[in-house]
């Protein structure tokens, strides 16, 4: 067979079958919340008799599991109750905060993978009835083929909860912290990040993976890739 011949009947189902799936973060990577998780926590944190951080502060200490974090401001919870009681009342202040709102080139990024035929889900730290509920106000649940969050409010490691995904590879995860780059290492994927969430572009490049800015770079990065 002629190898032009060859490219032409077969060529499109290769790449079709070479491409991967996307496994997006939500918070900080799909959703711009940074600002509504800082003023939620700085909440917390009066509440408590503690002095408030500044957006600077939270973006270049902020990690995973989130427990550890809240320890190191000095939040240290008396037991697995008072833990739940501080992760309730984050997300109520959260879900109001009116400062919510999609990443630039989140909606259109998912939306042109969905048109192209691209399998994409997202992993999420979330409690898994808010992230469906948030999914669904932004425009991108029905764009999802697989959405999987927390059974909890605790901003828990999603270490786990990623090897239950059971995807063939290839596999790009993306995300905004370090946490999903060590998830994407643990599970053999691919990872880009994003430096316009809840970590700073410093600590994302210490993970070496690509970082990225805007979500609309990724256009180049994975439909043009091949």
């Amino acid at each position: 067979m002629k190898m032009g011949l060859f490219r032409k009947r077969w060529y499109p189902l290769i790449k079709l079958l070479c491409r991967p799936t996307i496994v997006w973060d939500f918070n900080g990577t799909l959703l711009n919340d940074v600002q509504a998780c800082l003023n939620a926590l700085n909440t917390l944190l009066k509440m408590r008799h503690l002095r408030p951080i500044t957006l600077s502060y939270y973006r270049e200490n902020f990690g995973f599991p989130v427990i550890q974090f809240y320890e190191h401001l000095g939040m240290i919870p008396s037991d697995a109750e008072d833990w739940a009681v501080i992760g309730e009342t984050f997300h109520m202040r959260y879900l109001f905060s009116k400062t919510l709102q999609l990443q630039p080139g989140a909606l259109e990024m998912v939306t042109l993978l969905h048109q192209k035929g691209y399998r994409q889900g997202v992993l999420s730290a979330l409690e898994q009835g808010l992230l469906e509920l948030q999914l669904a106000q932004f425009g991108l649940a029905n764009k999802m083929d697989f959405v999987l969050g927390s059974r909890s409010y605790d901003g828990a490691s999603k270490l786990e909860a990623a090897a239950t995904l059971n995807l063939k590879e290839p596999v790009i995860l993306i995300g905004d912290t370090a946490h999903d780059a060590e998830v994407a290492k643990k599970q053999g994927w691919e990872c880009i990040l994003c430096s316009a969430g809840h970590q700073t572009k410093q600590r994302l490049k210490a993970c070496g993976f690509p970082v990225v800015e805007r979500l609309d770079a990724l256009a180049s990065m994975i439909i043009d890739r091949g």
